[in-house]
C-alpha cells in the first residue's frame, strides 16, 4: 500500500473528480481528502512536500476544468464550514458554500452582501478569484483572511495584503491556502436585502443553463476605460456607465 495511504487513514485513493465540479467532467484524482481539522491539513501538506506528492486545494468545484487524465496528486478540499458572529463581525470558514453564508447572514440581520446571492462555490474559492457581480466583489467586505503558507504557519492577512482586482488577488499565486475570512457587514432591516437577493437569483435562474453541467459566467467583463471608449466609439456604451464594465456578451454580439 501507499505510503500517505498507511499514514492517513482517511485519504481515498483514485477520487473521482467529476463529482466535485459543477462541470461534472474530468479524470480521478490519485489521492483525495476531505477535511476541516488543521492540524491535520498542516500535517498532510508537510508529508506531501517531504515525499514530492503534488497537491491542490479546491473549493466548489464551480470554476474548475478537469482533465480527463484526473490528477497525479492530491486534491484537498476544505469542509470548514463554520459561520461565527463575534462583535458584529462574521467569522466565516473557507468551506461554508456561499448560499448558505447569504442566507445565515440575513438571518441574522445583516445586509450589504446580497450582490453574492447566486454565486456558486464556497467562500475560500470566492475569496482567491474575488468573486462578485453587479460592480461590487466579495473583497469588498472582506476585513481579513486566515491563511496556512507553505512553511506551516498560519497568518491573518488584511484586505490591503489581499491585492484584491477585478477577479483576482494574491492567492492567485498560490502561495497560501485560505482558512477563513473576517467579513465586516452592516446590522439593518434585511426586507429589502431579501428581496434583492431573490431577484438576483431569479435573474441568474434566468440567464443560465442551471439544469444542465456549467460553470455560469465565463469571460471577464472589460473595464470601461477612456481607452475602450475611444475604440469603441462607434458603439453605445451609456448604459454600462453604472457598474463600469462593458459584458463581453454585448462585444460578441456587436462582433457578429
Amino acid at each position: 500500500m501507499n505510503k500517505i495511504l498507511e499514514k492517513f487513514s482517511n485519504i481515498k485513493a483514485d477520487y473521482n473528480l467529476a463529482n466535485l465540479t459543477t462541470f461534472k467532467i474530468g479524470g480521478p484524482a490519485k489521492y483525495f481528502l476531505e477535511t476541516r481539522d488543521i492540524e491535520k491539513l498542516k500535517e498532510v501538506i508537510n508529508f506531501c512536500k517531504k515525499n514530492k506528492i503534488n497537491f491542490k486545494i479546491i473549493g466548489g468545484g464551480s470554476n474548475l476544468l478537469v482533465n480527463d487524465n484526473g490528477f497525479n496528486g492530491l486534491i484537498i478540499k476544505l469542509s470548514n464550514k463554520d459561520i461565527e458572529l463575534k462583535e458584529d463581525k462574521f467569522i466565516v470558514g473557507a468551506g461554508v458554500v456561499m448560499v448558505n453564508f447569504v442566507n445565515t447572514v440575513l438571518n441574522k440581520g445583516f445586509i450589504g452582501h446580497e450582490y453574492l446571492a447566486g454565486i456558486p462555490g464556497t467562500i475560500g474559492g470566492a475569496i482567491h478569484g474575488n468573486a462578485g457581480a453587479y460592480g461590487q466583489a466579495i473583497g469588498d467586505i472582506i476585513e481579513s483572511v486566515s491563511v496556512l503558507d507553505m512553511d506551516g504557519n498560519i497568518k491573518e492577512i488584511s484586505k490591503q495584503e489581499c491585492g484584491f482586482e477585478y477577479r483576482k488577488s494574491i492567492f492567485s499565486l498560490n502561495k497560501y491556502i485560505i482558512l477563513e475570512a473576517k467579513i465586516v457587514l452592516e446590522k439593518a432591516n434585511v426586507d429589502k436585502a431579501r428581496e434583492i437577493v431573490k431577484q438576483r437569483i431569479l435573474e441568474r435562474a434566468s440567464k443560465h443553463p442551471l439544469n444542465m453541467p456549467n460553470a455560469g459566467s465565463w469571460f471577464k467583463n472589460i473595464d470601461l476605460t477612456d481607452k475602450v471608449k475611444m475604440k469603441l466609439s462607434d458603439l453605445d456604451l451609456s448604459k454600462f456607465e453604472k457598474y463600469q464594465k462593458i459584458p463581453v456578451a454585448f462585444l460578441i454580439e456587436q462582433a457578429g
